[in-house]
Parts: C-alpha cells; structure tokens; sequence
C-alpha cells in the first residue's frame, strides 16, 4: 500500500510519500519526503546512487513520517551539504533548508 501526505515543515509544504512495508509483513516501511531542493529518504533507499545523480539528499531512518521527521539524520550527499544541511540535525531541520 502507497500512503502519501502533505507535510507541513516549518510553514512550508513537503510530500511525503510512504510504501508500506514493501518487503512484506514483519519489514520496515519505505519513506521518502520530498522538498523544493532535495529530499528526506529512509535507508532502503541508497545514497551513494543520490550522489551519483547529484540529488541534494538525507538519510533519516524512521517508522513513518513523523519520526523521519523528529530523528538525527544519518548522513547526506554533497549536494545536500552545499544546499546547507549540517551534520547534528533533525530531519524536520534538513527539510527546512531543502525547501528554503
């Protein structure tokens, strides 16, 4: 099952779009938040092929949206470290700056 919603990040708006337990029961959802420069993904998703696209994006890991959201991110790509996100914050806060 695909959920999608419209997520209100700092006054702006993201899609954040969620495959529900894509590898079956018992497996963890598959969660990308998408913003106005970049975007928020979970760790089934790969960095090192965001990088090679040049995508500006973080890894956050988190159940649903709300804890993608309130977590520590776990790493970004370079161009999401130009767009300004910094190691130390939340994925609400890298949000912001990709939708800045």
């Amino acid at each position: 099952m695909v959920q999608m919603e419209e997520l209100n990040i700092k006054g702006t708006g993201a899609m954040g779009t969620m495959l529900v337990a894509p590898g079956g029961e018992g497996h963890p959802n598959m969660i990308v938040v998408q913003c106005k420069k970049g975007y928020l993904m979970c760790g089934y998703l790969n960095l090192a092929a965001a990088e090679k696209f040049g995508d500006a994006a973080v890894l956050v890991g988190g159940a649903d949206f709300a804890a993608v959201l309130k977590n520590p991110i776990k790493g970004m790509t370079e161009a999401a470290k130009l767009a300004g996100v910094k190691e130390g914050m939340t994925g609400e806060e890298a949000a912001a700056v990709l939708n800045a």
